[in-house]
């Protein structure tokens, strides 16, 4: 995995708050987590947000309709808020600016582990 995987306990339930100011508390969660990581993948986004994989990838395509993220496939489907999107910055700023009022978020990315690298590897 490309992307890293996250440092968590089995037993850690993830509970992350959200607005619906995206149609759903769903929708505007998972573009929030989306902001924080800066890439993932959807079965990293379905463990942090207690949610199934085809629940998180049927709102990844409605999303991905919309023009707000983008995804590409590496080895698993990677997942950005869309840099071709007119307002990607505002939008950006405005999710980032959500998930400082909610410490879940913060303690998310904190948490996050990105794997190490093979020993004897160049830089």
């Amino acid at each position: 995995m490309p992307l890293g995987a996250p440092s968590y306990n089995d037993d850690e339930q993830w509970e992350l708050p959200a607005p619906a100011l995206f149609g759903t508390k769903m929708r505007t969660a998972l573009l929030m987590v989306v902001a924080v990581l800066e890439e993932t993948y959807p079965a990293e986004l379905a463990r942090y947000l207690g949610s199934s994989i085809s629940s998180v990838q049927r709102t990844l395509d409605k999303i991905e309709d919309d023009g707000l993220i983008a995804t590409r496939p590496l080895v698993v489907r990677a997942v950005t808020l869309n840099p071709l999107f007119p307002a990607v910055k505002e939008l950006r700023a405005l999710l980032l600016r959500l998930a400082e009022g909610y410490p879940e978020y913060q303690r998310l990315k904190e948490s996050r582990r990105l794997r190490p690298r093979r020993r004897n590897k160049r830089l």
